[in-house]
């Protein structure tokens, strides 16, 4: 089993946002508090926050 654990940090989200012209949420992850925006985007933008590297992705190779 191969798992990749990077997850990108607020500034990286939002540069991320930025580079892809979605400013007002960019500006929208900055202020939310720093121990819930991770929740907070995942809930209210799962596609984006993926995109952003904020969600964990596990490869599963079996036998």
């Amino acid at each position: 089993m191969i798992a990749t654990t990077h997850k990108a940090d607020k500034q990286e989200a939002m540069s991320k946002l930025r580079a892809m012209e979605l400013d007002q949420i960019a500006e929208w992850l900055g202020r939310l508090p720093e121990e819930k925006w991770e929740r907070l985007f995942l809930v209210s933008w799962p596609t984006l926050a993926k995109k952003c590297g904020v969600v964990e992705e596990d490869l599963l190779h079996t036998r």
